[in-house]
C-alpha cells in the first residue's frame, strides 16, 4: 500500500486546515491582539448599493464582487483546485481501504476532492449518493441549504436529496462564514454552535466558522438532522466521542459477515485542534484558522485585505518569514517530519486492521467465531478502526496536533493488537 506525502488527503482541505497544531518552542509566540473581522472598510470610500439576496435569502459571492473586489478575486482563485487530472482515487492508492470500508458508501467511491468552489459538483457526482439519500448530505455543500435549514427548521434535513439538490446553485461562499454581513463572522450551521455550548467564547470566531464544517458529525436517527456527538470542548476528545456513540448504540454501518457495528469518522480538524485535553499549542495561544490559511494580502492601492484563497501557510513564504520563523526556523521540514511519522503509522495500523477484518470474516464463515468471543472482537474491531480513522481522515496528516495524533494512533494500535492476539 504505497503512499507519498500529500496524496492522502484532499488538496484543498489540506490547504484550508494544515498547520494550526504546530508544536515547538512557542513561548515567544503571541496571537494577533484581536482576531481580524473581514475587512469592514472594503468599499467604504464609495457609495454602494446593498446586493439583493437570492430566493433563499443568500447574497451570493457574485453579488459582493463590486464591493469587495480583492476578496472576490482571491476567492475565485480557488477554482484552480479543480477536479479531474491529478486527483487520486484513494481506493486504488490504498487498497486496504477496500477492506476497511467494506459494506459502506466509501467503498463505492473515495476520490480526492477538488476545492470548496466545487462542492455542489462533488456531491452531485459522487457514487456515495443513492436514491435513498436525504438532503442532510448537502450540509456544508451550499450556503443556500444552510439558509434553508435556518429558515424552515430541521425538517429540511429529511427531504429527499434529489429534490433539494436540484434547487442549489451556490457552492461554499460568503454566506457560510458571514451570512449577509461581510463585516462580521457568523456561524451559519447552528448545530455546531449548539455543540460548542458554553465554550463558544473560548474559540476564535475565525476558527468557529471553519470548524462548523471541519468536524465530526452524524445524522440524528429520528430527525435526520446533522448533529455533533458532543457539547463543549472537553467532550470533543475521541474517547468521549466513542463513549457517546456507544451509549446511544450508534453505528454508521454493519461490517459484512462479522456484523461489527462500525463508525465512519468524517473530517475532525476542529476536534483535533481544539478538543479534549490535548488542545494544540497554537489553539491554546489563541490562533484561529484564518491566521494561517487566509493570510493578509496587499491590494493594488497598497491597502491590506484578507485573502480568500484558502492555502497552506507552507505555500506563503511571506507568512513563513514574518510570523512563523520566530518559533519555527524551518517549518517546512518540521511539518514534513510530523507527516512522515503519521504516514508510516497510519499505513502500518491499517494493515493490521485489514488483517483483523479478514481473519474475523474467515472464522465467522467457518463457524469457529461466535458468541462472547465474537462480541469481544467486534468491540475491538470497532474501537481500533474508530481511532485509526480519526487520524486517517483528518486533513493535516498529523501537523495540526502531533501529540494528539500519536496518542490516538496508540489507542488504535493497542486495540487491534489485542484483537489479533485473540485470533
Amino acid at each position: 500500500m504505497s503512499k507519498t506525502l500529500h496524496k492522502k488527503k484532499t488538496h484543498l482541505l489540506l490547504a484550508t486546515v494544515c498547520i494550526l497544531g504546530l508544536v515547538a518552542a512557542l513561548a515567544a509566540c503571541s496571537p494577533p491582539a484581536e482576531t481580524k473581522k473581514e475587512d469592514a472598510s472594503a468599499g467604504s470610500k464609495q457609495e454602494v448599493k446593498m446586493p439583493e439576496p437570492d430566493s433563499f435569502g443568500v447574497i451570493t459571492a457574485e453579488g459582493w464582487k463590486d464591493i469587495y473586489p480583492d476578496q472576490y478575486a482571491s476567492y475565485q482563485a480557488n477554482l484552480s483546485n479543480a477536479p479531474g487530472a491529478g486527483k487520486h482515487d484513494y481506493l486504488e492508492l490504498y487498497p486496504a481501504l477496500n477492506t476497511l470500508y467494506a459494506g459502506m458508501a466509501f467503498s463505492k467511491g473515495y476520490e480526492e476532492a477538488a476545492g470548496h468552489l466545487y462542492t455542489l459538483d462533488a456531491i452531485r457526482t459522487t457514487p456515495r449518493i443513492t436514491d435513498k439519500s436525504l438532503a442532510n448530505c448537502i450540509t456544508c455543500k451550499s450556503p443556500q441549504f444552510t439558509a434553508l435549514v435556518n429558515s424552515n427548521g430541521a425538517a429540511e434535513y429529511a427531504k429527499p436529496f434529489a429534490e433539494t439538490i436540484a434547487l442549489m446553485t451556490e457552492p461554499i461562499s460568503c454566506y457560510n462564514c458571514h451570512e449577509n454581513d461581510p463585516t462580521k463572522l457568523t456561524v451559519g450551521n447552528k448545530f455546531f454552535l449548539a455543540a460548542l455550548g458554553n465554550d463558544v467564547s473560548k474559540v476564535p470566531e475565525n476558527a468557529q466558522v471553519c470548524g462548523q464544517c471541519h468536524n465530526e458529525y452524524y445524522f440524528n436517527a429520528d430527525t435526520k438532522a446533522t448533529t455533533n456527538p458532543y457539547v463543549g470542548l472537553a467532550a470533543m476528545a475521541p474517547d468521549a466521542i466513542l463513549a457517546y456513540y456507544d451509549e446511544m448504540g450508534f453505528s454508521d454501518w454493519k461490517y459484512p459477515v462479522t456484523e461489527t457495528p462500525m463508525i465512519k469518522i468524517q473530517h475532525p480538524e476542529f476536534e483535533t485542534i481544539y478538543g479534549g485535553g490535548t488542545q494544540s499549542n497554537m489553539a491554546a495561544l489563541g490562533y484561529g484558522c484564518s491566521d494561517c490559511h487566509m493570510a493578509p494580502a496587499t491590494a493594488a492601492d497598497g491597502s491590506e485585505y484578507t485573502s480568500h484563497e484558502w492555502t497552506s501557510p507552507l505555500e506563503n513564504q511571506g507568512l513563513l518569514d514574518s510570523t512563523c520563523k520566530s518559533c519555527h526556523p524551518d517549518l517546512k521540514k518540521q511539518v514534513a517530519d510530523w507527516q512522515a511519522t503519521e504516514d508510516e503509522r497510519v499505513k502500518a495500523i491499517s494493515l493490521k486492521i485489514e488483517e483483523l477484518a479478514k481473519k474475523m470474516t474467515d472464522q465467522v464463515n467457518a463457524g469457529t467465531l461466535a458468541g462472547d468471543k465474537l462480541a469481544q472482537l467486534q468491540k475491538l474491531h470497532r474501537n481500533s478502526q474508530f481511532y485509526w480513522d480519526f487520524v486517517m481522515v483528518e486533513n493535516s496528516e498529523g501537523a495540526h496536533n502531533p501529540k494528539f495524533t500519536k496518542a490516538t494512533l496508540d489507542k488504535a494500535e493497542k486495540a487491534v493488537d489485542e484483537a489479533l492476539a485473540m485470533l
